[in-house]
């Protein structure tokens, strides 16, 4: 763990803003909140660590993976526009990595989520709220730019930056190997942050946006849960990270307690039709959102989708 100083912390405070936005991404209605997909880029990771004890010969069918075994990924970010703020879910890789790294995940950003957000007529500047599932180097790594140099400035410098206080103790100080290299990256992106609010379990943020952790994926990995107008949306992020894991079973060999995915996949579909809600996915390279059917047997259906953003 580094001995440099990490930021202060706060508990909630109330935020205000922000103005109209024009409809040029792939989004979604909710009452009087628009709900873009912003995509940070893509990354190929490797296929047997995405669907843990899946054989291959059935996820490839899913995600076809190429001769180094990885598959496509997206890095979708849903923004939140409301009369509350700017509203921002998770923030990709971000400009991070080192050689190595790079060579492995191989990331196509383009203008990434700063291009995004211009095509919105919004600058990073204008994000009031961001808020992370959890502290994975996919997650996390855009809420820092590292220039060229070495020198590591925040990218959302207006905005509070929302984690659970049980994830945040558990990048700064892994009790064990396996945590230690899931968030070796964890110093550097959250020191130089000065807004930091710790969450203690489901939190509402805003009128409409409200957290909810599932665990899982990591004990304390969170969903954002949106509800305005009769409808919504419940981002799943790594719970779901593809389409293809709307198996129960088919889940990732990174969640550290894979029953408990299962089990919160089953609440949040329960959710998500009892109140007209989309559902968005971290990682799938082709849909970033879409309505679950009516169940039809043990795996979910979607009926209606919403496509990832194209990257610049």
């Amino acid at each position: 763990m580094s001995n440099h100083p990490l930021p202060a912390v706060s508990r909630r405070s109330s935020l205000a803003f922000p103005r109209a936005s024009a409809i040029v991404a792939p989004m979604v209605q909710a009452g009087n909140t628009t709900i873009h997909f912003l995509n940070a880029g893509f990354w190929w990771d490797d296929g047997g660590a995405q669907f843990g004890i899946v054989p291959r010969e059935l996820w490839e069918k899913e995600k076809p993976a190429n001769a180094r075994h990885r598959i496509k990924l997206s890095l979708t970010c849903p923004l939140i526009v409301t009369e509350h703020g700017l509203l921002l879910v998770d923030t990709g890789i971000g400009n991070r990595l080192n050689e190595r790294e790079q060579a492995i995940y191989t990331p196509e950003s383009g203008a990434g989520l700063a291009g995004g957000l211009r095509r919105l007529g919004f600058t990073p500047a204008d994000v009031t709220h961001v808020i992370l599932s959890h502290l994975h180097f996919d997650h996390v790594g855009g809420v820092i730019d590292k220039s060229a140099s070495g020198e590591i400035r925040p990218v959302f410098t207006h905005a509070r930056v929302y984690i659970q206080r049980a994830e945040w103790e558990l990048a700064l100080a892994p009790p064990d190997e396996r945590l230690a290299a899931a968030y070796r990256h964890a110093p550097e992106c959250l020191r130089p942050l000065d807004k930091v609010v710790l969450l203690d379990g489901d939190t509402r943020i805003t009128p409409q946006v409200r957290t909810a952790v599932s665990g899982g994926h990591t004990s304390p990995h969170q969903c954002v849960i949106v509800e305005a107008g009769g409808t919504g949306l419940i981002h799943l992020a790594d719970i779901v990270p593809t389409i293809a894991h709307l198996r129960p079973a088919w889940n990732a060999a990174y969640d550290t307690d894979p029953l408990t995915t299962i089990a919160a996949k089953k609440r949040f579909w329960a959710e998500a039709r009892a109140k007209n809600l989309w559902v968005s996915f971290s990682h799938d390279d082709t849909v970033a959102a879409g309505r679950l059917g009516q169940e039809d047997g043990r795996t979910a259906r979607l009926v209606e989708t919403v496509n990832v953003a194209a990257v610049d």
